[in-house]
């Protein structure tokens, strides 16, 4: 008999296939524009503050039944709604709110309220749930704004190693048994995403999602609004204000309906469990401002204790936060 873990690992592989059945039953190809191809062959590093690391390294790491070697690392992905732009998922629906209507108005074909709503931000229905990272190696704008002005820390995965495809959950569930404190997810491939860059005066999204929502609305049944939630979630989140582009960020996207909570600035945060594998984990850069050779070793000491290993190198970037 599956435990509940297992029975919650299954549902989610079956939650997938679903939405992947109904991609292709829609005629819908989420995996052409947005996901990051393997020919990429990059190194994306995530910044995060000292305390963020330590506590990845000593409480997330994830380890297979009898092995003193971490299998996975958990990263948690925060709903977009609590994130640092305040348009986040919003570019989106502008500029598809302004295709469709363009559209519209050069083959004069009216749309009435219940078609308009389709183009609208939702309040609803996008349960998106992102972790950032950049394409920028050693940069002093992200160590400013996202590793402790230079305090932090800077965490390089390569994901070209991922799996495209969900494993199969089934007889070998009970095999499947993990030292955490929960049940993350697991990470594919496909959900890695470059975010694209608009100028908020002529937001241009992909003809893609044009096309599709008015597809949508042309050819409109009770499955309406679920194939325009499928196409809202693949294409909300990679739709980014131009003046983050010196970010060059790319995106794990992930999508829940039940997440779990923790406490912010007094805030309730809604956030997900992913779990990465550690092979992924390439690198480690330290902040600038903590850049010496000690720093180095007691980094690589901290790694040597949980029994794993990865090149631990420091900021080349000249750079005091404080005097």
């Amino acid at each position: 008999m599956l435990k509940d873990n297992e029975i919650r690992q299954y549902g989610e592989y079956r939650t997938k296939r679903l939405v992947l059945e109904a991609w292709n039953k829609f005629g819908f190809d989420n995996k052409k524009e947005i996901s990051m191809t393997k020919e990429d062959n990059i190194i994306l590093y995530h910044y995060t503050t000292m305390n963020t690391f330590y506590n990845m390294i000593e409480h997330s790491l994830c380890y297979e039944e009898g092995d003193i070697h971490p299998k996975y690392i958990t990263m948690w992905a925060t709903h977009y709604a609590f994130q640092n732009d305040p348009t986040e998922c919003q570019l989106f629906f502008e500029g598809l709110k302004a295709g469709v209507l363009d559209y519209n108005k050069k083959n004069n074909i009216p749309l009435n309220d219940k078609e308009k709503e389709l183009t609208q931000h939702p309040q609803y229905n996008l349960n998106i749930f992102t972790i950032s990272f950049s394409k920028q190696e050693d940069y002093l704008t992200m160590w400013r704004g996202y590793g402790q002005n230079g305090d932090g820390i800077s965490l390089g995965f390569d994901f070209s190693k991922l799996p495209s495809t969900l494993p199969m959950y089934g007889a070998d569930c009970k095999e499947r048994k993990y030292w955490s404190e929960s049940e993350p997810t697991y990470l594919l491939y496909d959900e890695i995403k470059k975010c694209e860059y608009v100028d908020t005066n002529n937001i241009k999204i992909a003809e893609e999602a044009c096309n599709k929502t008015l597809k949508n609305i042309f050819n409109k049944d009770e499955w309406t609004d679920v194939k325009q939630a499928i196409i809202n979630n693949a294409y909300a989140p990679i739709y980014k204000n131009k003046k983050y582009e010196a970010e060059g960020e790319y995106r794990i996207i992930k999508h829940q309906i039940m997440p779990q909570y923790r406490l912010a600035d007094n805030k309730l945060v809604p956030y997900i469990k992913i779990n990465i594998p550690i092979e992924c984990l390439k690198r480690i850069i330290v902040g600038p401002c903590q850049s010496s050779s000690e720093v180095v070793m007691r980094i690589k000491s901290f790694l040597w204790t949980k029994c794993f290993d990865t090149e631990v190198i420091t900021s080349a970037i000249p750079y005091r936060s404080r005097l």
